[in-house]
């Protein structure tokens, strides 16, 4: 597989698509295009039986597409993901990505541009179908004075809202991404807290991770080599979380302080600069190539932030993993009890933690 970035192979847990179209919060053309482009994926996606019975339909994708209703099963009945009508049709990705997004942030503050949606709240990325119209708002963006960073995207969640397809750009990668990134899109249309982007798309990265691990355990053995990857995805999911948390923390206290702005956009250079070197080092340590793309990356915070919104802070996850006896099942049900509260997820989860919070309902 070639070294893609992590991030370009997670997944969109936002609502966004029908959302918008509902809110009077964007433009016009955004909200016709955004539509247009929805419309597609619905009018010309197949049923999965359809596909099953096509000659033109290669066996190895069609294979593929049980996996992913193995999985999906798998995560409904052993993890008590929420039962929907997902994955029961297939669309046919053209071009590069299905979906591009965009993020921004100042150049002086590791506080995220954030876009304000009805039921999602504020969320700090902005997907488009089209490739040329999210250069467009990067454009716009770079000319207001921030940095940015454009992502691709191999699926999206539309938090209940559409029955969403299998994405032919899921199938294109080995089977434990493939796991990882349905399990990680349910969890999305299965709780999604308002105005917490950050702890949802972690949440969700780890419950994806280790969910694929325990399916592998389960179906294939610990001696499959699809365990094995999902184990290292996992691994390495931690090692490079680790990393980036470090240098956001270096970043945060540059830009907490109290120099000028100019010689606060001085010092990040020399941040960036040894967060290269680092991960020269680091690299060495890793597993899979899904991460190796860091190295050639042009760095900002809007960069930065793009790779801890998804695997920073991850220890969280895995420590509420193991006190609730390494049960997903478990633990999905606490964080749907988090969600029901109203209150600071992370600051409720440290809290379960420190033993200050009741155990969940079984």
């Amino acid at each position: 597989m070639s070294p893609l970035r992590r991030v370009e192979q997670r997944t969109i847990g936002i609502g966004i698509l029908l959302l918008i179209l509902l809110s009077g919060c964007s433009t016009a053309a955004y909200v016709t295009r955004l539509g247009f482009g929805q419309a597609k994926v619905l009018l010309f996606s197949r049923s999965n039986e359809a596909v099953f019975t096509d000659p033109s339909i290669s066996q190895e994708t069609k294979d593929r597409i049980k996996f992913v209703l193995e999985v999906k099963q798998y995560a409904e009945e052993r993890v008590g993901l929420k039962k929907t009508g997902n994955y029961s049709r297939y669309f046919e990705v053209e071009g590069q990505a299905l979906l591009y997004v965009i993020s921004a942030c100042p150049k002086d503050s590791l506080n995220p541009y954030q876009w304000t949606f009805p039921i999602v709240g504020r969320m700090s990325y902005k997907g488009f179908f089209s490739l040329k119209e999210a250069q467009k708002e990067m454009e716009k963006l770079e000319r207001a004075g921030f940095d940015t960073c454009l992502r691709r995207a191999c699926a999206y969640s539309t938090l209940g809202w559409f029955k969403d397809p299998i994405f032919s750009s899921m199938l294109d990668q080995k089977r434990a991404i493939t796991a990882q990134t349905v399990i990680h899109e349910l969890t999305h249309t299965t709780l999604f807290i308002e105005d917490h982007l950050d702890f949802n798309e972690q949440m969700a990265t780890y419950m994806g991770d280790q969910g694929a691990i325990d399916f592998f355990s389960e179906r294939y053995g610990k001696e499959s080599p699809d365990y094995r990857d999902a184990c290292n995805i996992l691994d390495d999911d931690f090692v490079f979380g680790k990393f980036i948390d470090g240098i956001c923390g270096g970043l945060r206290r540059l830009y907490s302080g109290d120099l000028s702005k100019q010689k606060k956009l001085e010092l990040r250079e020399r941040i960036f600069r040894e967060a290269k070197e680092g991960f020269r080092d680091l690299k060495v340590k890793l597993k899979t190539p899904l991460y190796l793309g860091f190295e050639d990356e042009g760095l900002n915070n809007a960069v930065l932030l793009s790779y801890w919104q998804y695997i920073g802070g991850l220890d969280l996850f895995k420590e509420l993993y193991h006190c609730l006896d390494e049960d997903l099942g478990k633990m999905i049900a606490f964080l749907k009890d988090v969600e029901r509260s109203g209150e600071d997820p992370r600051e409720l989860v440290e809290r379960r933690l420190r033993g200050q919070t009741p155990d969940v309902q079984q």
